[in-house]
């Protein structure tokens, strides 16, 4: 893993029985991503990640999918988390809170995003197909869960309405990456501080 805070990058490796990863993320990029991870679903998804935060995202994966998505999706939100939060450094300057209500069409999601080093997912959501392109649906919580584990990050999730188990699963995606946008921009107005009133975002800040 190596973290350079100035640059607000990092990368890390992931390797186990189940999966290997390299992850490299750019918080201050342009959205540029090079992702694989042989779920072709999974990898439009991570493209809204990254093009809608901003953050240049270069992930690969080899996984178990001789056993099923479960692993390769888990780890990725893994690694992209870890990733994230070590590129983030101390956080000073950052904005930290942000909220999202992002329309896709007949859908309406809405994502609520504190990077409080307490990582908590709400996910209200429901999937009316049980599988898309292979996959099944349920095992996109997991991603928010394990992205919010290691990235120490608060994240609520709700589908207000939405019928279409693409566009639901897409809004969920983007409205993360909108609140990740705002969240991990510099506050102008406070750009030299932390901020939390107990003067750190580490540990149980």
């Amino acid at each position: 893993m190596k973290n350079s805070n100035d640059k607000r990058t990092s990368i890390v490796t992931r390797n186990t029985n189940e999966t290997k990863i390299f992850a490299k993320v750019y918080l201050d990029g342009k959205g540029v991503n090079s992702i694989t991870t042989g779920l072709p679903f999974f990898d439009h998804m991570l493209e809204q990640l990254s093009k809608h935060s901003l953050i240049d995202i270069d992930l690969k994966c080899l996984g178990d999918l001789k056993v099923d998505a479960h692993h390769t999706i888990e780890d990725c939100g893994w690694a992209l988390g870890r990733a994230i939060k070590e590129a983030l450094g101390n956080k000073r300057g950052i904005k930290r809170y942000s909220f999202n209500y992002l329309p896709m069409d007949e859908c309406l999601t809405r994502c609520c995003l504190d990077i409080s080093e307490r990582p908590w997912l709400i996910w209200n959501v429901f999937l009316p197909n049980i599988s898309i392109k292979n996959i099944e649906t349920e095992i996109f919580r997991e991603f928010f869960q394990s992205f919010s584990q290691a990235g120490g990050l608060t994240i609520h999730i709700e589908n207000l309405y939405g019928t279409n188990t693409h566009h639901i699963i897409e809004s969920c995606f983007k409205a993360l990456a909108i609140c990740m946008r705002k969240s991990i921009n510099i506050d102008l107005q406070n750009f030299n501080n932390i901020p939390s009133t107990k003067g750190t975002l580490s540990g149980n800040s």
